[in-house]
């Protein structure tokens, strides 16, 4: 079954007959099937993008920011799905004013509990004629008329670099809105980073070590600056999750591999270390299945003797998935909130 914001915007199909249009971070990608073939998709989730360019290719963008070039001949109208965070929206809304012709329309669709009432202030910095088209649903469809075209669109105005100290070692962190870390060093991934914190221990590590959900980058960049003889890949679905973490290496002057990924779907080799502070948020819903999914994936993609280390809430219900899965099953240490765990295949 379609999402809710879908459903509200079948109700308006008609919008979509004439002109070229784009959707963007779709909530499900029946939507363009449902909409008509002429309707480009642009896409910051790896899922989403892989699924619908496998049916057509031409017509479907993977990208944290979007450009004339890459698209070709300006829109007529673009629809944004409500992110998340309010700052990754404002994001989006001048990534795709830039990308419209003059008096075309940018839309939001979303649902009331993740904001959508309060998206017309955010809309007036780009045009005028707001007005909420339509509502059913629990959902709210806002329009605005974009008289001047944006002549640019710079991603980097968005980004913020942070210094951190992590166990005695200085990181430049890059993060954008809407990417896990954002102007922050979270709690959960400091108490996973503290289990590796003597350097002695650091420079013993051989092999490969894998960073899955890498958000900005600071688990993978932190063991490749602790032990540069590590070979690391690091891994997300997110564009921008991608795009922050190849930032962050730069900044730190450190190589790795960083893939765009659904899961582990595109990590094609084996590993001595897994390293993760995995998240259990889709949206607005929590959704173990993706860690889940990892950790059984980790041990497969585990050599033998590997280690698989992960840092969640307390309250998640990983403990059982991980003993069942892995030879030998401990937890390094837990707080209030948070236990690091680990695996050994």
């Amino acid at each position: 079954m379609l999402s809710l914001p879908s459903q509200l915007l079948l109700r308006n199909r008609e919008l979509f007959d004439t002109g070229r249009w784009a959707i963007v971070n779709p909530s499900d990608t029946a939507i363009f099937a449902e909409l008509g073939s002429n309707i480009m998709g642009l896409h910051q989730q790896f899922d989403s993008y892989k699924a619908m360019h496998a049916i057509a290719p031409e017509m479907h963008l993977f990208s944290a920011a979007f450009s004339r070039e890459q698209i070709g001949e300006a829109f007529d109208g673009v629809v944004i799905y409500m992110p998340k965070a309010k700052q990754h929206l404002d994001m989006l809304l001048a990534n795709m004013a830039h990308l419209i012709k003059p008096n075309s329309l940018l839309m939001v669709v979303g649902e009331n509990k993740g904001g959508i009432k309060s998206v017309a202030k955010q809309l007036e910095k780009f045009g005028h004629l707001i007005n909420k088209l339509d509502s059913a649903k629990h959902c709210g469809l806002i329009t605005c008329t974009v008289e001047t075209v944006p002549p640019s669109f710079d991603i980097g105005a968005y980004g913020v670099v942070r210094s951190y100290d992590v166990n005695a070692l200085a990181l430049k962190i890059y993060s954008l809105p809407g990417v896990f870390g954002h102007k922050q060093f979270d709690p959960g991934t400091q108490l996973l980073l503290q289990q590796f914190a003597q350097p002695e221990e650091l420079r013993k590590m051989r092999g490969k070590l894998y960073d899955f959900a890498c958000g900005t980058g600071v688990i993978g960049s932190y063991f490749k600056k602790a032990n540069p003889k590590l070979k690391v890949t690091m891994s997300d679905i997110s564009a921008l999750a991608v795009f922050c973490s190849e930032q962050t290496l730069a900044l730190n002057e450190l190589e790795a591999d960083v893939v765009a990924s659904d899961g582990m779907q595109e990590i094609h080799q084996h590993f001595e270390h897994i390293v993760s502070n995995p998240p259990f948020h889709d949206g607005l819903k929590n959704e173990y299945g993706i860690t889940q999914a990892f950790i059984k994936h980790a041990y497969a993609k585990g050599n033998r003797g590997s280690r698989l280390t992960m840092v969640a809430n307390r309250f998640l219900p990983y403990p059982e998935h991980i003993e069942k899965t892995f030879f030998k099953y401990s937890v390094l240490c837990q707080t209030n909130k948070f236990c690091v765990y680990q695996g050994l295949k």
